[in-house]
């Protein structure tokens, strides 16, 4: 009697994510493709990080802002327009005078402080993913939340770097744009991974670029898309441009466009985090180094 061959091993059950989140170069074009096919694809999870981060910010805008919220969008168009433009370039908008030195630094200091909450868990779930280990946007999101104040450390201190230094507004998106995802892959200390932010940026740095401009591109595109249909379809139905009162209206005029741009922008950085160290450190022979000496140990 012949001895029966051995049965075939098994993929694991989310290998799948691996195929999804390839760790491989991929081109600029190929990396934003791949931000909006993760996003159709696990939307589910994507949208919890977005709801989680940005309802609650745009609940304190409408609480510290409601009187003059409370006028109606027509007379806060200005925080419609602000909601499109993504950060870092919201801090460069102009304020309106009326709302004040709060109102001005809490409108574009939380919903930059949002984008770097969701690109942080982006880079968790994209770490995650591209291992084929399974992650949910609820538990990147507390995986996040645990070291929240290294994250508000690493936000204020890139901030300031830019405002402070002759990086600027143009500069600083393109050579820092991937330190809340790289943070989030890697968990490593705040200084270190502004400077591993920089290092990576700099030696692929027309290709962070080309990918920096097109993701902030079609994310705006989306946004104003999202954030402006709805008041088009006000329009067409009342057949004239109407008062729309209240501050819930303006506060979902504001929080729409980001439900979707943040994440597809975070999305697109944390990939682009992710080729760089492929490109650069070759992170993906060592992770296959890794993978081999486990199955051997």
């Amino acid at each position: 009697m012949t001895r029966a061959a051995p049965a075939p091993r098994s993929q694991p059950e989310d290998a799948w994510l691996r195929d999804l989140v390839p760790m491989r170069p991929q081109g600029p074009i190929e990396l934003i493709d791949r931000a909006t096919q993760v996003l159709r694809t696990r939307l589910a999870d994507l949208l919890v990080v977005s709801l989680g981060v940005n309802v609650p910010i745009w609940l304190v805008l409408a609480l510290v802002l409601r009187t003059e919220w409370a006028r109606g969008l027509t007379d806060n168009v200005q925080w419609f327009w602000s909601s499109v433009i993504p950060e870092p370039f919201l801090f460069a908008t102009a304020g309106n005078g009326a709302h004040g030195t709060l109102a001005f630094v809490l409108g574009r200091a939380l919903p930059s402080l949002g984008l770097a909450v969701t690109g942080a868990a982006a880079g968790v779930l994209v770490a995650a993913w591209s291992s084929g280990r399974p992650m949910t946007g609820g538990q990147a999101l507390a995986t996040v939340a645990r070291r929240g104040h290294k994250l508000l450390a690493l936000w204020a201190l890139v901030h300031l770097l830019e405002l402070v230094t002759v990086i600027g507004l143009f500069l600083g998106p393109l050579v820092f744009g991937i330190t809340a995802p790289l943070w989030g892959m890697e968990g490593t200390a705040v200084w270190k991974t502004i400077t591993r932010s920089w290092r990576l940026c700099v030696a692929q740095f027309l290709r962070v670029a080309v990918v920096v401009v097109l993701s902030t591109a079609l994310a705006t595109l989306i946004g104003a898309l999202l954030g402006g249909a709805p008041l088009l379809f006000l329009f067409g139905l009342a057949g004239q441009w109407i008062d729309l009162g209240g501050t819930a209206v303006v506060s979902l005029g504001g929080v729409l466009p980001h439900l979707v741009m943040d994440p597809l922008l975070a999305l697109s950085m944390a990939l682009l985090a992710l080729d760089l160290r492929v490109r650069v450190e070759g992170a993906d022979l060592q992770a296959d180094l890794a993978e081999l000496q486990g199955a051997r140990g």
